[in-house]
């Protein structure tokens, strides 16, 4: 199906482009695919005539472009919110471990000249179908169910996963009675919940301000202006980034990029983007990431960002212990925050972004804390996901100076330019 509102004509690069700046500004929410009877609906047999609920994604509610109006050639998905779009073709990569191009043609991503791509459309419906005439209609079978990563799903099992590596038991010998069995030694969290109460996820968040600087001195932070690179180097992708803050709620980031600058900005009001001179607002997930992200200190909104918060206990991270705050929604999986359990630093927020097609794990891990105008700013940032790693380093970090209020105002789209008369 073609797009029917100026659909856009998908580079490689620039998803790239536009992935790196969501890694970055994309604070953890959660895109739930529920139940809807808005796309082909497999009722259960003996069932018909009555409404079962789908594990197909949920369409685009009313006022917000779909993904079919926004790209061309959508069909499988062209009902889904255009901005799951791109996420749900991310977790196409990392279940089967390819890249874009193994079923889109390079630059003409509506192209269906590949077989593959064909076949991905009849592999998503297979799933939507087993999924609800098996599972009511809840998503338990994935592309990851089968691929594993791999683009040829294994239809046999290799040795290794059956014969038993040397010193291993086989399944047939028998254990030790559990009486005198070695006691294997508590967990983590185990240990510290034993050898020391665990303080409560407010305590945890005032030792984090603290370690910021103390409220007061955040407070005083009314602007941050950060400059510096992205990189992707699993992709070789080195890009300049910027991102401006303004108090209470207002952001906008810019990615340089080697084919132009790709943006995406909150006044306060409104949220949109603006990639290769056009530009739209944000709508759903993509807008509560944007207002989420001109937060100046993640973490340190929890109370207020999620319904319920729960100490876990504490994790061994690289060079640190830290106390893990499970943060739970009224619905999706709950993200997980890691602070160091001695500085008070945040250090990981752990996160699942949910696609149409399946869950994204994403690690993000904030480094090189250094102080700017009497508050600690993390100079590196790490955004981990299953199939690369994006770099910040961010090159100067200032605050309280004056920014134009017009920099977090929707651009104007600059218009067309006609194609040249032939002659």
């Amino acid at each position: 199906m073609n797009a029917r509102r100026s659909p856009h004509k998908v580079s490689r690069t620039l998803i790239w482009l536009l992935l790196g700046l969501a890694a970055l500004i994309w604070i953890p929410a959660n895109l739930i695919a529920r139940a809807g009877p808005s796309q082909q609906n497999a009722a259960k047999p003996g069932q018909e005539g009555t409404e079962q609920p789908s594990s197909l994604p949920q369409a685009a509610p009313p006022g917000v472009k779909a993904a079919s109006e926004a790209y061309l050639n959508v069909q499988v998905l062209s009902d889904i919110p255009a901005d799951q779009l791109i996420a749900s073709m991310r977790y196409i990569t990392f279940a089967l471990g390819v890249r874009c191009d193994y079923c889109h043609s390079s630059d003409h991503f509506e192209s269906d000249e590949k077989p593959t791509k064909k076949r991905a459309r009849g592999m998503m419906k297979m799933m939507f179908a087993i999924d609800n005439q098996y599972f009511g209609g809840h998503r338990a079978v994935t592309c990851y169910t089968c691929h594993r990563g791999a683009a040829q799903a294994a239809s046999m099992p290799t040795l290794s996963d059956v014969v038993p590596a040397a010193g291993q038991s086989d399944g047939n010998t028998a254990e030790p009675p559990a009486a005198s069995a070695p006691s294997s030694a508590p967990s983590a969290h185990v240990m510290s919940a034993t050898a020391n109460p665990l303080p409560s996820a407010e305590e945890i968040i005032e030792q984090y301000t603290r370690a910021l600087g103390g409220e007061s001195a955040i407070n005083k932070i009314k602007t941050h202006v950060d400059k510096g690179t992205l990189e992707v180097p699993a992709r070789r992708m080195h890009s300049m980034v910027e991102i401006v803050r303004e108090a209470p709620n207002k952001i906008v980031t810019i990615v340089h990029g080697p084919r132009g600058d790709s943006s995406q900005g909150y006044n306060g009001q409104i949220g949109w983007q603006e990639r290769g001179g056009e530009v739209e607002e944000l709508s759903g997930d993509d807008l509560m990431r944007a207002k989420e992200a001109a937060t100046f200190n993640p973490g340190m909104n929890l109370k207020q960002n999620y319904q319920s918060l729960e100490v876990k206990g504490i994790e061994k991270l690289p060079g640190h212990d830290a106390y893990v705050v499970s943060a739970a929604r009224t619905t999706g999986s709950p993200d997980r925050y890691y602070f160091d359990a001695r500085a008070g630093l945040l250090l990981r927020i752990a996160t699942q972004i949910e696609s149409a097609l399946g869950a994204i794990p994403q690690n993000t891990d904030y480094e090189d804390y250094r102080e700017v105008s009497g508050v600690k700013v993390p100079f590196l940032i790490r955004v981990i996901r299953p199939d690369s790693e994006t770099i910040y380093k961010w090159e100067q970090i200032q605050a309280n100076v004056p920014v134009e209020e017009s920099r977090f105002d929707k651009p104007a789209e600059k218009p067309k330019e006609e194609p040249a008369q032939k002659h």
